[in-house]
């Protein structure tokens, strides 16, 4: 595996680069830009803009840009190729190795803060982690990785928010069911499942705060580019903001909030303004949820297999609790494959601060990464399972292995709420499967065809009917 290295520092024994990285040209420029860049733009890269994503699902954006990707590597090469971005030049990373030295590779020099994620975030939430660098970086990742258990299998209220994750699915499935749930019908329910378990209970019923919220990452989709919205975004924010201190000084401490006073602080930690961030990783946990029943519906023997692991956890457990949580690892392992067939973060986008080395090419700091996560999951020349559905992969250990297979990023920029997101979706999922089956209408799905690159999920219903009992 190749490592990276910030070139010109003293007593560095690296030899001198012997070829330029090579560049895509303006044909390919075009083509990247009408099959990755811009479809992804138009979807919302904060909050999906679901008309429009049902025009661009129609269009299979990712199937022409897996095979563009392919092409461009057959003909330039492991790379990575110079492209043009949305916001200038870019590395495109092609090679599976040189997508571990970006996610295994420092902060300090991969960073987060891209220009799109401040001109974003300056809508929603300016002090966010996911926004921030250097000394106000490492201060609100550790706030971050104390209230959110960082690297824990289990959060702290663990068992509390499993009650609470299958207390909310539980509200869903009546009869009303039978005839279909739409995806808004679960995102009100995730939306009230995250104000419960972020908030505390006094919030759970706030359908104005989501609804703000809600409002700002429309607004965040737009990267700053409509600034005479700034005056009405500012109210927004500022709204949002004081419903969200009535909960934070009155803070129930069976939430993430409840754990402020507990967490590490400094002068650049701005708790406060850290909160945004986990309702918009609650969006990622509805795509788990939606995709992960989707395909249980559409493949019955991984539906059977992952119901009978919930029977046999609930017989050997309470219902619902931690240890009843750690006896399914074959439902996490089928939320997991989900996110990788379908991420809700297709591309991921890093900026770096200093010359960095790629085999026998050296490219200069200041230029953006771009690692095209949803290729490299999905890349059908290095995966024998990437059109199919594959949880045994997430437990033979061969996923976990693939730096390239990381739906919840790796290394130092990795997702500090990745185990609560996972632990709340599987909660939600396995609600389910405790008593009834699933079904599907509006996508054509199976085990005996491989599966699409997009799933396009506007006319998208999931059936749920009660086993009939002697």
């Amino acid at each position: 595996m190749t490592t990276a290295t910030v070139c010109g520092t003293p007593g560095s024994a690296d030899p001198a680069p012997t070829q330029a990285l090579p560049a895509a040209s303006p044909g390919e420029n075009l083509r990247l830009a009408l099959c990755c860049f811009l479809p992804e733009y138009a979807r919302g890269i904060f909050r999906t803009r679901p008309r429009l994503a049902r025009l661009v699902a129609r269009t299979e954006p990712e199937r022409r840009g897996a095979e563009l990707l392919q092409a461009l590597r057959r003909r330039h090469g492991r790379g990575p190729v110079r492209v043009r971005g949305l916001s200038g030049p870019a590395l495109l990373v092609l090679d599976a190795e040189d997508v571990r030295q970006v996610l295994e590779g420092p902060v300090a020099l991969y960073a987060v803060d891209t220009r799109e994620k401040v001109r974003g975030f300056a809508a929603v939430q300016p002090q966010s982690l996911l926004a921030s660098h250097g000394r106000q970086r490492t201060a609100r990742r550790a706030f971050n990785d104390a209230v959110l258990d960082a690297g824990s299998e289990v959060h702290r209220l663990g068992g509390h928010f499993l009650r609470i994750a299958a207390h909310e699915a539980r509200a869903l499935l009546g009869p009303e069911a039978e005839a279909g749930l739409s995806q808004e019908q679960l995102r009100e329910r995730i939306e009230r499942m995250g104000r419960r378990c972020f908030l505390g209970e006094a919030a759970a019923d706030d359908l104005e705060f989501s609804r703000l919220l809600g409002a700002l990452l429309a607004e965040a989709n737009w990267l700053g580019a409509r600034p005479r919205r700034a005056r009405r975004t500012r109210r927004l924010r500022r709204a949002m903001m004081q419903r969200q201190a009535r909960y934070l000084c009155e803070a129930d401490p069976r939430s993430l909030a409840g754990l402020f006073r507990t967490a590490p602080r400094r002068p650049e930690s701005a708790p406060e303004g850290q909160v945004a961030q986990w309702f918009m990783a609650l969006g990622l946990v509805h795509a788990a949820v939606v995709r992960t029943l989707t395909l249980l519906a559409t493949h019955p023997e991984q539906h059977r297999r992952a119901a009978q692991e919930v029977r046999e956890a609930d017989r050997r457990h309470a219902t619902p609790t931690v240890p009843g949580f750690q006896d399914m690892p074959y439902l996490r392992a089928c939320v997991l494959d989900a996110v990788r067939l379908w991420p809700p973060v297709p591309q991921l986008l890093r900026r770096t601060t200093g010359e960095t080395r790629w085999r026998s090419a050296v490219a200069p700091g200041g230029i953006d990464v771009l690692v095209p996560a949803g290729f490299h999951a999905r890349d059908a020349e290095r995966l024998e399972h990437a059109h199919r559905f594959a949880p045994e992969t997430w437990l033979d250990g061969s996923a976990r292995a693939d730096w390239a297979t990381s739906p919840f990023g790796r290394g130092e920029a990795r997702c500090s709420g990745m185990e609560v997101g996972l632990l709340l979706a599987t909660g939600f999922v396995a609600e389910f499967l405790r008593g009834g089956e699933l079904a599907v209408a509006g996508v054509r799905l199976g085990p005996a065809r491989p599966l699409p690159y997009a799933l396009d999920t506007g006319r998208l219903r999931i059936g749920y009917r009660p086993y009939r009992r002697a």
